[in-house]
């Protein structure tokens, strides 16, 4: 309740609490309204004031003041959104919306939020940790968008648009220095290329250290290391055709740090929980002097290394009719991972001095997918999207020298969809949307007693292929009606996250298929504009019933749990995922943006949620009670503002967001865990304060220049833990740093 009546304070102080008077500032309400956003969440060009979707749009100059380098610092500008580093996959992301989450690195299984970069779907959540510099527009779309954008978006989507060429001679170039030797070179050159087209190369390259020390090892190890590079061309090929191709390359050798949480108790079932404790690794020692040290400490024995490398190729063709355009996206997404880990953030012991559990995943991905789209631009009563959707997808991983197998997943989908809005009169409109979807997924998999096997490829303890097909239907309606300060809505639509394999089992039964799992969604939104256009704000209430939720259930594997009248044998554990969680989320998010004067602007975005199992079924018992979804803080708020002066021979803007979030829990199983005991998986609430102080000017050629002071979280020193995990054996989390500070240097002709 205090955070409640906190964030209520906040919004009305952000939103009422400066002076309206527009006769006293002496400004007329046309030059200081809020800047129209146009939006594509609908796939066509509208206001955000107009289109009845949740969604968060941010725009390069707030991204660039807000010092937003990364996905994952998206979260701090968007209700109910949370984004962590995943870091056992390669450039990955652990993204969760309205308490929706994924976090996993396996490729049998699918994402519950989507990213889309240049109107390319990706089908895995690695490689999507991108830099927010070349952009046209980011946006977050909160809620199912499953009849635009298809499968795994119940939670909804992260809408990424790069900069097109501009065809006219110009280079942009930034550099970022922080602290942990830290440097970011960034350049972006263009060029025209004849009379209808034009070039754009870009080219980045990150290094860091560490922000912690390592004591067991006595060194701070590297942090972050990535380069990338990108061609894009842009042709007028007729008077009605453009045709737009990009080429990225990307490399992430980037090392990580993980802290080791694990505590030794008998769990709810009569089992042993977090035996890891038990074999000399000073497991739980380890976290309790880095915690005393503020995270700034590790003591992992062995580095934690998980890198990517890749290539994207995006073909986009667009043909104008008279009021249609015709819209062919195709894009081939092609990398390869590889993730070494050895003593998960333990320092060593008596028993194994070096490694308790190394492990080694080389993995490949390909996805090759086609859209297809005719979009209408008609005076009206009506307009609409239509489309065509195919996807195909194939993963191999190769494991050990623990777990011992060969796995492959090949995946083919294919959709057509609509979506239609009618104008009922002058103040009812209708929107109407459905997709139907089929899938189908091949698997195989080979595992091995040792290491030598799985080299002579023989003899396997388990050798089966398996398949899974599915289809589904998805809807949107919604009813919107105009009002003299903007529009409400009401919406009802669903969505689904496809079903699939657990590469990680050692049965026949563990490895599956399970179900896809489904969410309905019933939304009121409430879209304003108020004082002259001077305030935005939009409020949006929603309630998520979401249904045979895939959920990992660990057993007994003495063979005393029988599943198909099998007893399952696995050695001490056997992993399961099951539809067996049933879930409602009920929230409520406020979105405010209030200019206060020419040179003063303001931002907020508050997110409640209230979120609860109604079932979780173990073995024909409900351990609902046990159970809490992860990744879903009840409450999280952010303030931000911007102020603009007129200085010699330039401009001076002050920027700022303070953001804070109530506490939440990370993964675990309900069945067996037990709070107190058993390992600290409750990710501490956190308030943060970010400033930036930037110098623009233009130069003597035409072009400018600028230079950012910036420091984020800086209320706070060394680090924290996000992302916790339970996994039976052992328990651990992923630390972050906060308080840091740098400069940016940039200059653009």
């Amino acid at each position: 309740m205090k955070n409640i009546v906190f964030t209520m304070l906040f919004s009305l102080v952000s939103l009422f609490g400066f002076n309206l008077n527009l006769s006293a500032q002496e400004e007329s309400a046309n030059s200081i309204a809020v800047e129209e956003i146009i939006v594509t969440a609908r796939k066509r060009a509208e206001s955000i004031q107009d289109v009845p979707v949740a969604v968060s749009a941010l725009s390069v100059e707030q991204i660039e003041r807000g010092n937003i380098q990364r996905v994952q610092d998206l979260e701090k500008l968007a209700p109910n959104v949370e984004i962590v580093d995943m870091p056992f996959a390669g450039g990955a992301i652990s993204a969760s919306i309205r308490g929706l989450s994924f976090d996993d690195l396996e490729k049998t299984f699918q994402p519950t939020v989507g990213v889309v970069i240049d109107g390319v779907f990706a089908a895995s959540n690695s490689g999507v940790d991108l830099d927010l510099f070349d952009l046209e527009a980011v946006e977050v779309l909160r809620g199912p968008q499953g009849t635009l954008y298809g499968r795994n978006t119940i939670g909804g989507v992260i809408n990424i648009r790069r900069s097109k060429p501009t065809r006219e001679f110009g280079a942009k170039v930034q550099v970022d220095l922080e602290e942990d030797d830290t440097s970011d070179v960034k350049l972006i050159l263009n060029a025209p290329v004849g009379d209808n087209g034009g070039i754009k190369v870009a080219m980045r390259k990150l290094q860091s250290d560490s922000f912690m020390f390592n004591v067991t090892r006595n060194e701070r190890e590297r942090g972050r290391k990535l380069e990338s590079a990108s061609v894009a061309l842009d042709f007028d090929l007729s008077d009605r055709l453009n045709a737009n191709y990009t080429f990225d390359y990307y490399n992430d050798d980037s090392q990580h740090n993980i802290v080791n949480i694990t505590k030794f108790y008998v769990n709810a079932l009569g089992a042993p929980q977090g035996v890891f404790d038990l074999l000399g690794q000073g497991a739980g020692t380890s976290d309790d002097l880095a915690r005393a040290n503020d995270y700034e400490t590790v003591y992992s024995k062995a580095p934690f290394y998980s890198g990517i490398q890749g290539v994207n190729h995006t073909l986009r063709l667009e043909y104008e009719l008279d009021n249609h355009v015709i819209k062919l996206i195709s894009g081939i997404n092609d990398f390869e991972e590889l993730m070494d880990i050895c003593s998960w953030g333990s320092p060593g012991g008596v028993v194994t001095p070096d490694c308790v559990f190394p492990v080694v995943r080389d993995q490949d991905f390909e996805q090759t997918t086609h859209e297809v789209q005719l979009v209408s631009d008609l005076d009206g009563p009506y307009n609409y999207v239509l489309g065509y959707y195919m996807v195909e997808t194939e993963g191999n991983m190769d494991s050990g020298p623990v777990q011992n197998f060969r796995s492959k997943i090949e995946t083919e989908a294919w959709a057509v969809f609509g979506d239609l809005t009618i104008d009922l009169n002058d103040l009812w409109t209708l929107g109407l949307g459905a997709r139907y979807t089929e899938e189908e997924a091949d698997f195989s998999i080979q595992t091995y007693a040792s290491f030598n096997d799985k080299i002579a490829r023989t003899p396997t303890v388990l050798d089966l292929p398996r398949d899974f097909k599915d289809d589904n239907a998805q809807y949107k309606i919604s009813i919107q009606r105009n009002t003299d300060f903007g529009m409400v809505y009401l919406s009802h639509s669903t969505g689904f996250r496809s079903g699939g394999f657990n590469a990680r089992g050692t049965t026949l039964e563990s490895v599956g298929p399970f179900n896809s799992e489904e969410v309905e969604t019933f939304e009121l939104g409430l879209r304003s504009e108020l004082l002259d256009n001077r305030l935005i704000f939009n409020i949006t209430a929603f309630t998520n019933d979401y249904t045979d939720k895939q959920e990992q259930v660990v057993t007994p594997g003495d063979g005393t749990i029988v599943v198909d009248g099998v007893p399952q044998n696995c050695g001490t554990t056997c992993t399961f995922i099951r539809n067996a969680g049933s879930v409602t989320i009920d929230g409520i998010e406020i979105e405010g943006t209030y200019r206060a004067t020419e040179a003063l602007t303001f931002r907020t975005a508050i997110g409640f949620l209230d979120s609860k199992y109604d079932v979780f079924e173990y073995d024909g018992v409900n351990v609902a009670s046990n159970a809490v979804v992860p990744f879903a803080p009840d409450m999280t708020a952010s303030l931000s503002w911007e102020y603009r002066s007129e200085v010699e021979s330039g401009e001076l803007i002050f920027a700022g967001t303070f953001s804070t979030k109530d506490d939440y829990m990370g993964r675990y199983d309900p069945a067996a865990y037990i709070f107190g005991p058993g390992a600290d998986l409750n990710v501490e609430g956190e308030s943060k304060l970010d400033l930036s102080l930037t110098y623009n000017r233009d130069t003597a050629n035409g072009g400018s220049m600028k230079i950012t002071i910036f420091g984020n979280d800086i209320l706070e020193e060394g680090g924290y833990l996000v992302r916790p995990l339970d996994a039976g054996a052992f328990a651990f989390a992923t630390p972050q740093k906060r308080q840091h500070f740098g400069i940016s240097l940039g200059v653009e002709f």
